[in-house]
């Protein structure tokens, strides 16, 4: 009994008659956009609303290009902590071919990229990168990239001052 009163319910919305509503029209709609706020706004003038963006800045200026020969990515300067003789001729480069992103760039290019985690201390030169392993880099072939969570981070390179006991 249940089930035939709500396929009954169901039926009698369905079959409804839609709702009739008024017709807009164009001194309704104009009288609406008025009432907004957003009309209110003052325009700028006339060449003062544009963004203008530093000549001198880019971000390929503020980056380094690898290139494989046939795709090319960036990582931001400082980024690359080691770089063989063998390998300057890949790193900062005219890019030729297909832009990607680091992640696929590195994917596709492991046999001479590698990639060194690093700490947001290391990057910004508090503590320093281990010795054992950037003695490591220079047993092997590889363009070294510092990391932070799988993306390229900057790393300042602090050479160590004199103590006492050195001088």
């Amino acid at each position: 009994m249940k089930a035939v009163l709500i396929l009954c319910a169901f039926a009698t919305c369905a079959h409804a008659a839609p709702v009739v509503l008024n017709r807009v029209t164009a001194e309704t709609v104009t009288r609406l956009q008025q009432m907004t706020p957003m009309v209110r706004l003052n325009q700028p003038e006339e060449g003062k609303g544009k963004v203008v963006r530093p000549i001198e800045q880019s971000i390929v200026k503020q980056s380094v290009i690898l290139h494989d020969g046939n795709n090319w990515t960036l990582v931001p300067i400082g980024a690359v902590i080691f770089l063989p003789e063998a390998m300057k001729s890949r790193v900062n480069v005219r890019p030729v071919g297909t832009l990607l992103p680091f992640i696929e760039f590195l994917g596709k290019n492991p046999s001479w990229i590698t990639t060194n985690e690093v700490s947001f201390e290391q990057a910004a030169g508090v503590d320093p990168l281990p010795a054992a392993r950037v003695a490591f880099w220079a047993t092997q072939e590889k363009v070294v990239i510092a990391v932070h969570q799988g993306g390229p981070i900057s790393v300042r390179i602090v050479t160590p001052s004199p103590t006492l006991s050195q001088r």
